[in-house]
């Protein structure tokens, strides 16, 4: 019996765990097939010593990762996936053949508003360390930092605000939170909204919850200047798309009640949106609906997991589980389809409800000061979630300590905090109906394999025109290389060597 196909589709954490564990769970009893375009798998390693010093992000290459699981890789992006012939079409037109899929291409930031900074750990190092030289030196007397609507992950807006306000203490610096959010960190259970309220209080930052803010409307009536934006009810009708802006300083906020109030610094985390991959359920923001097995909606054959789905929160953590989780439903599944042979162990079976899990820190505030003192170039900003980094898989892990002598693959002990076990509920909304009972019409798959053939022609296109460019740029470079090479001859003739030579004619 041919050995079953089973792809994953993307590159950050959920994907490769995914990619990992269907070797370790499947052995030699089948081929595995990475669809991803990226080079890279980008982490920030966890101290051993230390929970909160700053750590220089690292990059381990997915060359590396794909040759460990003895992977096919097809440096791609996939762009839509065919169910009845179990193939997945990439943006060049190649396909990948499957029998069963795991996506976990992961989701994309988008800016919410047009005016302020956008708050990505990683996107601007020294950002942080700016805003904190400027409150130090009174330049900047007020902060605000927004969660919008549809930010799966608010905790780095809770984080920043903290340090920015212990930084900031002993000054008349102004520190507010804006959160979307009914009660702060609503999504992780009441016992740690209360926690991290109270450690907002005794930091001093100002915490206003249930608005959102959003760009002024033109029709408000107030001048729309280049800094305005407004504070809006949570009962707000739709949301503003993506704006994308240079960011402007000072930022005006009026309140619901009519009051205003003008900060030097706005900073918002970004929203995100799904993935957008034709074939399969999506909400609609582009996220990819699953049922409660981590299984597609309306297909026998197909898992999710990671930032893809459609889901109410989002961490490296949880992906990583809904990988494992994802690929020991998949080797259930091949169980079920052969007769007189064993069934391969995964690590986790599916629960139906999957689980966020950590540890919410409390009373940090002293510690985090002693390992990022004043003038910490990129100080950390990990200072309330426990375990802090985004390399959390189990295959993963011990994978990046393996090639890393420098970092443990243990964590370090369970720090002092609130315990979170934050259910994540999934379920198809009941639209969908199994991709089998659907045939795909002769017409219909004609028309697929002609946008699979102009596909191929854009990226036999794309191929032909840089190396076209590539061979321009070496004939000018070759034409400098002759032009350089009659100066030097016509110098050398012109103190008295090479008299019996002919200057080279250039080749043009």
């Amino acid at each position: 019996m041919a050995k079953p196909i089973v792809c994953v589709i993307g590159a950050g954490t959920a994907a490769l765990e995914g990619l990992l564990c269907a070797r370790e769970t499947f052995g030699a009893a089948a081929q595995l097939r990475l669809v991803a375009p990226d080079d890279e798998f980008r982490y920030r390693p966890m101290s051993r010593d230390s929970l909160f010093r700053p750590a220089r992000e690292q990059a381990l290459a997915i060359a590396e990762l794909v040759a460990q699981a003895d992977a096919a890789w097809t440096t791609d992006r996939a762009d839509f996936i065919d169910d009845s012939a179990g193939t997945v079409v990439t943006r060049d037109g190649e396909t990948v053949d499957y029998d069963f899929l795991l996506l976990a291409p992961g989701a994309r930031p988008a800016r919410t508003l047009r005016h302020g900074f956008v708050w990505q750990r990683g996107g601007d190092p020294g950002f942080l360390d700016r805003i904190i030289r400027e409150l130090a030196a009174g330049e900047t007397r007020s902060v605000a930092v927004a969660v919008p609507r549809g930010a799966r992950w608010p905790l780095p807006a809770y984080e920043l605000a903290l340090v920015l306000a212990w930084t900031s203490a002993g000054s008349d610096a102004r520190i507010v939170l804006l959160t979307a959010e009914e009660q702060p960190l609503g999504a992780l259970g009441a016992q740690a909204s209360e926690a991290v309220t109270r450690q907002l209080e005794d930091a001093g930052v100002e915490t206003i919850a249930g608005v959102e803010v959003v760009d002024q409307p033109e029709h408000d009536g107030q001048p729309q200047d280049a800094a305005g934006v407004i504070l809006l009810p949570e009962q707000l009708s739709g949301r503003p798309d993506p704006l994308i802006a240079k960011p402007s300083d000072p930022a005006r906020v009026r309140l619901a009640d009519g009051s205003q109030a003008e900060f030097d610094r706005l900073i918002s985390l970004p929203t995100v949106i799904g993935p957008i991959i034709a074939g399969v359920p999506t909400d609609a923001a582009g996220f990819i609906e699953i049922d409660a097995d981590l299984r597609v909606c309306g297909s026998e054959r197909i898992w999710a997991a990671g930032g893809c789905v459609a889901a109410a929160l989002e961490h490296s953590a949880l992906s990583a589980r809904q990988a494992d989780a994802a690929i020991a439903a998949i080797a259930t599944s091949h169980d079920g389809t052969r007769e007189g042979e064993p069934a391969p162990t995964g690590p986790l079976q599916p629960t139906g409800v999957l689980e966020l899990t950590g540890v919410l820190l409390t009373g940090q505030r002293e510690r985090w000061l002693a390992e990022n003192p004043p003038g910490t170039q990129e100080p950390s900003t990990r200072c309330l979630w426990w375990p802090p980094g985004r390399a959390v898989g189990r295959m993963l892990a011990e994978r990046i300590a393996a090639w890393n002598p420098a970092i443990d693959s243990a964590l370090p002990d369970l720090p002092d905090g609130v315990v979170i076990r934050a259910p994540v509920v999934l379920g198809c909304s009941g639209r969908h109906t199994p991709a089998t009972s659907t045939p795909v019409s002769a017409d219909v798959r004609a028309a697929r394999l002609r946008d699979i053939e102009n596909r191929q022609l854009l990226a036999i296109r794309r191929r032909e025109l840089a190396a076209e460019a590539e061979l321009r740029s070496l004939s000018a470079g070759l034409q400098t290389l002759a032009t350089r090479q009659q100066q030097t001859v016509r110098e050398l003739q012109q103190h008295g060597y090479l008299r019996d030579r002919a200057v080279p004619e250039s080749s043009g």
